[in-house]
């Protein structure tokens, strides 16, 4: 028995979400990293960190053309 602890499983912190995320979006990768990620990472949190960072995305770029437009 191992008093109830999970061996062998480790959780991702939010920089290595969002790491994952933003080389996802941007197409660069490493297989190793990609292993560590896939290790500690479950579907859900890379779906809603993705969708996040991609509306922050949109966001920026229309008011950056709001700004640029508005001169």
């Amino acid at each position: 028995m191992n008093g109830g602890t999970v061996v062998g499983t480790r959780k991702a912190g939010p920089l290595q979400l969002l790491r994952t995320v933003l080389s996802g979006l941007f197409g660069v990768r490493h297989s190793r990293t990609h292993e560590e990620d896939a290790a500690g990472l479950r579907p859900i949190q890379i779906i809603v960190a993705g969708v996040i960072v991609v509306v922050a995305f949109v966001l920026a770029i229309v008011t950056f053309v709001h700004f640029v437009a508005a001169k």
